[in-house]
């Protein structure tokens, strides 16, 4: 049985999640393909108070690049495609044939994919749905604007992600359904085209078996994972495999498969109660430290917050929806990744259009408030003024800090 240190298991998420060692001194387009392949799935969020979340994930792995590397991707590149794929993510092409089937079982007038309200609303609105595709086989490519409201709908409640336009409830049940997928992006609005014009050579008489998919999945999120334990597998895709709770007969089949196949081995980690298992590629190889970067709240490392709690020993919390009053580290806290630990959190903010990024809070993790030493901050330093950049902003200032002197150190840092 493999036996590692906490640090030794938290070195090959590190390595695996692609943020060991320093960026590439030139980020590419073919990096950046490569990348997304490696981490199997590039959540998409819609927070923008500095870059979206998916900018940010690869921004933390290959630094600063244009932003239009990733929607080329999808178009014209037809490299990457978006799904629900942990929640909804580009998804290498590759992938595509694992994640036909739920697509599949959502088309399916008789299956259970859908709960009994939204059953409801397609029984209720089927014409919607035939009009959708019906403009989109006619004209082309389809998008939210395409479609007005229905003469005299009122205005909508501001929190009514859809609108006032039952078209646009339509669109996202086809886009999960596969009977749409996103054609591009336009100003990050999808627009949507028939599965047959986006993927001309898919038939689903190629559909895998469902033994291959999961062996398929389990195996890219162990790739992507470097090491997991039993309860953390399903999460990675968010595949039906069973509770986080209590790992199920289908998670411990795949684990002996990949282990039988020599692709994951068993380990023990000090320290923790489940047992955990390795992705055999990364112990050929010698993973150096972490670099010194920012991560999003949707990073896939951290997306997990049992997982990031089991390796990092870290809270991660989301208070984009939290009300003001009520917020410990604020609206959108980003974690620190230093010498391969979690050592604190910064909430951000750029001012774009006066050229002003802010540190609006810094955070440090109360073990590491007396181990931050000037190479942290003169680091912590490098990587805001880099990020800011990213952002389109030339200067940093820190507002304020727990502990009170941390925030003074790091202004000086950036001053130097």
């Amino acid at each position: 049985m493999l036996e590692l240190s906490p640090r030794e298991a938290r070195r090959l998420a590190i390595g695996a999640q692609q943020l060991a060692g320093p960026p590439p001194k030139r980020p590419t387009r073919k990096r950046l393909r490569e990348t997304i392949y490696r981490l199997g799935a590039l959540q998409i969020d819609t927070i923008h108070v500095v870059a979206r979340s998916h900018h940010i994930v690869l921004w933390s792995r290959l630094g600063n690049h244009p932003k239009e590397w990733l929607y080329d991707l999808c178009y014209p590149d037809r490299a990457v495609f978006e799904y629900w794929a942990h929640a909804a993510a580009f998804v290498p092409v590759e992938l595509f044939p694992y994640f036909r089937r739920t697509m599949l079982e959502y088309a399916d007038p008789d299956g259970t994919r859908w709960n009994a309200r939204s059953r409801e609303w397609m029984n209720e609105n089927a014409a919607v749905l035939d009009h959708v595709i019906a403009h989109a086989t006619e004209f082309g490519p389809v998008a939210s604007t395409t479609f007005s409201a229905p003469e005299g709908s009122t205005r909508a409640e501001p929190w009514a992600w859809y609108g006032n336009k039952p078209t646009n409830v339509a669109l996202e049940m086809l886009w999960t359904m596969g009977t749409f997928m996103v054609h591009r992006r336009e100003k990050f609005q999808r627009w949507y085209d028939l599965t047959e014009r986006i993927m001309p050579d898919w038939d689903d008489a190629l559909l895998p078996t469902i033994e291959d998919e999961r062996r398929a999945l389990a195996a890219h999120a162990f790739s992507a994972m470097g090491i997991a334990t039993a309860r953390w597998l399903p999460d990675y895709f968010r595949k039906n495999w069973g509770s986080s709770n209590l790992p199920s007969g289908t998670v411990q089949t795949v684990l002996q498969d990949l282990v039988e196949r020599g692709l994951i081995v068993p380990a023990r980690v000090r320290g923790w109660d489940d047992y955990a298992y390795v992705w055999a590629a990364l112990l050929e190889k010698r993973i150096p430290m972490s670099r010194t970067t920012l991560l999003s709240p949707f990073d896939s490392l951290v997306w997990d917050r049992r997982r990031t709690a089991g390796l990092f020993d870290f809270e991660l919390m989301l208070e984009a929806y939290t009300p003001a009053p009520k917020r410990r580290y604020g609206y959108f806290s980003l974690p620190i990744l230093y010498r391969d630990q979690l050592v604190g959190r910064l909430d951000p903010k750029a001012d774009r259009a006066n050229g002003q990024f802010y540190v609006r809070a810094l955070h440090l993790e109360p073990w590491f408030v007396d181990r931050a030493d000037e190479r942290f901050y003169t680091q912590l330093a490098d990587t805001l003024m880099d990020f800011a950049a990213f952002n389109d902003c030339d200067t940093v200032t820190v507002e304020r800090s727990d502990p009170v002197n941390a925030a003074l150190c790091l202004n000086a840092a950036l001053a130097r």
